[in-house]
């Protein structure tokens, strides 16, 4: 469960390949995201990678890795085949493929059905709140009572202490990492993944050089020297009885830790990101639970210790692996189980989940994540078995950690990524009912009144909040929904423009076109779009202002996509057809561009959506094309 580095793990892709030697099998997705509805026929195409590859093949398909729904033969020779199944209910899929007369796996495959509908096995016991509550009062009694050991570090610029502070009837030992200047820092708050070992140094002082108060805790009491401070079996210490448990007193120590960290003169006083992969992630889960008001973003890579009663419901239950078949065993585990501690989770979450991990299995991780009723992000890793089996496909965790730390350090607003196609409800594939309720409220403008309403995507959403103060005094109005692209807005013209009758519509639109959020687009697409657009507004009376696409190097919920030229060559079509048109274009991309044709750092953390400094760069340009679109309007 070690994962390789401190960052880790994290990308949708297609299918797993987990071979001893050369790839046997190329499997296709019927759904790239391998996300699907309750109905829908799931499935691949599997072919041979080449010639010299067995043929004849057998597979199985599992739902929740536990219940057997289909097996078959496969015969490759002549070509590719299907393995295809179909669930009425949301669960996770599993398929194994074995050659003939392997003993070991091929490939592994891993699927979802309506993944953002499947909920805990088993409801949360009713003294749940009462009996954790007690226990923070009682943590709350005893003296932090800090003993700090300095520790050299070779790491630049960096302070390095041993830390040991009191807890109820145990001691939080760890890391402390600091910058070595004055100030004030955002604090990142480690957990570490299940096992017995040491911690290292340099797990704390890579985010310390970052700029960040880092307290990497060690998940037993013990010196974080030791690589021998507990029992190797801990986790099955005192499982019967959840006065006894290993767990009680492993979380409380995660909350002490958050203690120490706000009585801190270094700590910025507003920031605590916690973080850990595997039971690192667990007890982040568990932390930002019990602390809702003080943790601001959570981000945990295949956290174990979710739906522990899976056993006994058709579902794997992965680690700390507590014996199903003992009912006190699994009436204790319920006072420790993430998915009874989420639903109080206020942070901005960020999780990612393996489809093909069975020591965190993803069902039971969907289980816990769609608990959170706040601000949340789902990070699913299509290929990825759990981190430390499979490194290689955990890009995508590696990436959105790491650009979620940058947003949070950066104070960026938190921007999510574009659901997957098939978690969009398909009676309503516009989100028309985002702002149904707005439009009805809304009154007809008064004579004279400029209205204009800006259409667009997350760049329009993120930027309406700041109207007031970049357009004072203007009846503007945003219309923007995250991850749209212009085939949705086109449906949402009327209702969303036409209906609100302004005198102007300001369309920035396109880029989530070419990321591929709704499908393939082709540039021809995207100008059909925009131009059914601009014959509706011009058949309503409407002026348009056409933005252009903001710059972007890369796309960080669908890597590899190489949007810059794309972006530059949709510019020079809108400039020119406005040109021909009659139809104001403004240029937003050239100043915002950096030398990659990327969107500048110092104006959008993430590389794609601007900050309050980026859209202030926009405002005045976008106003003055406003007034050139008013000018000759009655």
């Amino acid at each position: 469960m070690k994962p390789k580095n401190w960052f880790v793990a994290m990308l949708l892709a297609l299918c797993v390949v987990l071979a001893a030697g050369a790839q046997q099998l190329v499997c296709t997705p019927f759904h790239q995201n391998g996300i699907y509805e309750p109905g829908e026929r799931a499935g691949w195409t599997v072919a041979r990678a080449d010639q010299n590859a067995p043929a004849r093949y057998t597979y199985v398909v599992k739902k929740n890795n536990m219940d057997l729904i289909m097996k078959g033969d496969l015969e490759l020779a002549g070509g590719a085949a299907t393995i295809a199944a179909t669930l009425n209910e949301p669960a996770m899929l599993y398929v194994q493929i074995t050659s003939e007369g392997a003993t070991k796996p091929a490939v592994t495959l891993g699927a979802a059905i309506a993944p953002a509908k499947i909920q805990p096995s088993v409801p949360r016991p009713a003294d749940f709140d009462a009996f954790w509550q007690s226990k923070l009062e009682a943590l709350r009694q005893v003296p932090i009572n800090p003993a700090l050991t300095p520790v050299a570090t070779d790491v630049k610029d960096v302070e390095l202490n041993m830390v040991k502070l009191d807890s109820l009837n145990s001691h939080v030992q760890g890391y402390l990492a600091k910058p070595q200047r004055s100030g004030k820092f955002p604090a990142l708050v480690i957990y570490q993944w299940a096992g017995v070992y040491a911690l290292q140094p340099a797990w704390a002082t890579t985010p310390a050089s970052q700029g960040w108060l880092v307290f990497d805790v060690d998940s037993h009491d013990a010196l974080p020297t030791d690589a021998n401070g507990a029992p190797r079996n801990y986790q099955a210490v005192g499982n019967t009885d959840r006065e006894t448990s290993y767990f009680l007193n492993m979380y409380l120590r995660d909350t002490r830790a958050i203690d120490y960290i706000t009585t801190r003169p270094d700590w910025d006083g507003k920031t605590i990101v916690v973080m850990g992969t595997s039971m690192g992630g667990q007890q982040s889960l568990v932390t930002a639970g019990l602390n809702p008001d003080r943790i601001t973003a959570l981000l945990v890579n295949v956290p174990s210790g979710a739906d522990s009663n899976g056993n006994l419901h058709g579902r794997q239950a992965g680690y700390p692996n507590w014996p199903s078949d003992d009912p006190k065993v699994m009436q204790t585990a319920l006072y420790f189980d993430t998915v009874n501690f989420t639903s109080r989770i206020k942070a901005a979450s960020f999780v990612a989940m393996g489809f093909i991990d069975t020591i965190s299995p993803p069902a039971g991780i969907w289980a816990a994540f769609n608990q959170i009723a706040g601000f949340k992000e789902a990070i699913p890793m299509v290929e990825s078995d759990h981190n430390n089996l499979t490194p290689d496909k955990q890009g995508a965790w590696d990436a959105r950690s790491k650009e979620v730390l940058d947003m949070v350090q950066s104070g960026g607003v938190f921007k999510p990524a574009p659901p997957p196609a098939s978690l969009v409800l398909d009676k309503d594939p516009a989100d028309l009912k985002r702002y149904r309720e707005a439009n009805t409220k809304l009154q007809p403008p008064v004579p004279g009144e400029n209205r204009v309403v800006f259409l667009g995507d997350s760049i329009t959403d993120g930027w309406a909040k700041y109207f007031p103060a970049q357009f004072p005094g203007k009846p503007y109005i945003g219309r923007g929904i995250s991850g749209e692209t212009t085939q949705q807005m086109l449906i949402r013209f009327r209702p969303d423009v036409i209906a609100l009758k302004p005198k102007a519509a300001v369309i920035l639109a396109g880029t989530n076109d070419i990321a591929g959020n709704t499908g393939r687009s082709t540039q021809e697409m995207i100008q059909d779009n925009l131009i059914s657009m601009m014959d509706l507004a011009e058949q309503n009376k409407i002026k348009v202002v056409l933005v252009s696409v903001l710059p972007a190097s890369d796309y960080w919920w669908r890597r590899g996509m190489q949007p810059a030229e794309k972006i530059v060559a949709l510019n020079a079509w809108m400039k020119d057809f406005a040109a021909k048109r009659g139809v104001v274009y403004v240029d937003c991309h050239t100043p915002l561009s950096d030398e990659k044709r990327g969107l500048k750092k110092e104006y959008a953390p993430d590389g794609v959506h601007p900050n309050e400094a980026g859209y202030a760069v926009m405002a005045p340009l976008v106003e003055a094309g406003i007034q050139e679109a008013l000018r000759n309007v009655r």
